[in-house]
């Protein structure tokens, strides 16, 4: 009689990138509610329908490009983690056309490298925690986009333990990366979706949108499963 309410984030790397490098094109595709897989599968194919290989293209593009991969190691990543195969001419073009796509994810890669050529190891993510003596130019750019998520995830949790006495019976059992797993009577597990949602985008949303800049819509996804494999 008992299930599993799994919440995760939607995207919220490439939005918090958004925020932090200022693209405009990322945040006006965030904020006026487009998928931007299917954006920057359409910018790499030249093709206006996208099909579901082409945004699988776009997924291991994004996610590759995004902490500064080179065209090898994209090459690499990208059938590792999508199987997605292209040649390195295909690769080099691909890389080129996303910076084309996102100029400001561009200039915000320029502005770190130069920095961390400089000697600066220090990041800070968007609420201002601090990591010293970073090694590495994609980490330089990995930490505050994955550390900013990690702040706005553990933000949402003790709104779920406030907000307990909405779902008295809801138990937190995982958090994984960006993903909480809620365990809940099967006949609760609407109302405890929503509960898990409202604590995850507002938690994330303190986070992102804390300043007066544009705000970056938080999305969250949810499933209800037998076991926290199913259905994902």
């Amino acid at each position: 009689g008992r299930v599993f309410v799994i919440a995760d984030y939607s995207q919220m790397e490439l939005r918090i990138a958004a925020k932090i490098s200022g693209d405009k094109e990322m945040l006006s595709a965030y904020t006026e509610g487009r998928d931007l897989h299917t954006l920057t599968a359409r910018s790499l194919t030249g093709r206006e329908e996208v099909t579901k290989d082409d945004r699988m293209l776009a997924k291991a593009v994004n996610f590759g490009l995004l902490y500064g991969m080179g065209a090898k190691v994209l090459q690499s990543y990208a059938l590792r983690s999508y199987g997605v195969e292209m040649s390195l001419e295909e690769t080099a073009f691909y890389r080129r056309r996303f910076f084309e796509t996102y100029p400001g994810l561009k200039r915000w890669h320029e502005h770190d490298r130069r920095a961390w050529q400089r000697g600066d190891t220090e990041t800070r993510t968007l609420t201002g925690r601090r990591r010293m003596d970073v090694e590495r130019l994609t980490d330089r750019l990995n930490a505050p986009v994955q550390g900013s998520e990690a702040d706005g995830l553990k933000l949402a949790l003790p709104l779920l333990w406030e907000r307990r006495g909405e779902c008295s019976e809801a138990v937190p059992v995982l958090v994984c990366h960006d993903e909480i797993v809620v365990e809940c009577n099967a006949e609760q597990a609407a109302d405890v979706e929503t509960w898990l949602e409202i604590a995850l985008v507002e938690g994330m949303d303190t986070v992102l949108n804390g300043t007066e800049d544009v705000d970056v819509p938080v999305e969250v996804e949810t499933r209800i499963a037998r076991s926290w494999g199913e259905g994902s």
